[in-house]
């Protein structure tokens, strides 16, 4: 994640077309290749949307012997049919019933859905070894920003305890994308009620 701020800091302009704030293309300074990538424009089309993958990677790296480069792990997902990209280049996914037959079927994982579920709720059932894949608003990564959508982008929340969330946030700023914190009143600005509780193996 050494490299999120210049990807994060990607941003698309009025014409479609999109735009380095940090002026620098990311695909230079990224070995997308190391990644699984076939090549730099497959990594820039998926960077941003791999969220969901990077929180199953982290986990694969925590609870498993198990090593796969983003690359594989997106051409698993897409034979599982977790992404559907349109004819247009739009992407739908995660899609999480998929997903979860998927890890659960190749890695042995337990999957659970939720769905309109808070997060004072759902963050009862997180606890070592069973986690929560949360979906949240990108914008999550800027805690004061002022009224978030809410859904759009997936972290990985390991421990909620004294009123506090923490996660692990794929697409969050170098300084803060492996371990972040958020108080839970703000943590639920931000989120969209859904996501998967993951268990490990037994």
């Amino acid at each position: 994640m050494d490299r999120n701020d210049d990807v994060v800091m990607r941003r698309t302009d009025l014409s479609g077309v999109e735009v380095f704030l940090g002026g620098t293309d990311p695909s230079r300074l990224h070995d997308w290749a190391s990644d699984g990538y076939r090549s730099s424009e497959e990594y820039l089309f998926w960077s941003r949307r791999v969220c969901g993958l990077a929180c199953l990677q982290s986990l694969l790296r925590g609870w498993t012997d198990i090593r796969l480069s983003m690359g594989e792990l997106l051409a698993l997902a897409l034979d599982w049919s977790c992404f559907v990209v349109e004819p247009s280049g739009n992407v739908q996914g995660l899609i999480y019933r998929p997903f979860m037959a998927w890890v659960s079927s190749q890695f042995g994982f337990h999957c659970e859905l939720v769905e309109r579920t808070p997060i004072h709720i759902s963050s009862r059932e997180v606890r070592p070894g069973q986690v929560l894949i949360a979906s949240v608003s990108p914008e999550i990564r800027d805690p004061n920003t002022h009224d978030p959508r809410r859904g759009g982008h997936l972290v990985l929340v390991y421990a909620a305890d004294d009123g506090v969330v923490r996660f692990h946030n794929p697409s969050g700023y170098s300084h803060n994308s492996d371990s972040a914190s958020l108080p839970m009143r703000v943590f639920e600005r931000f989120h969209a009620d859904r996501g998967v509780l993951i268990r490990g193996a037994s």
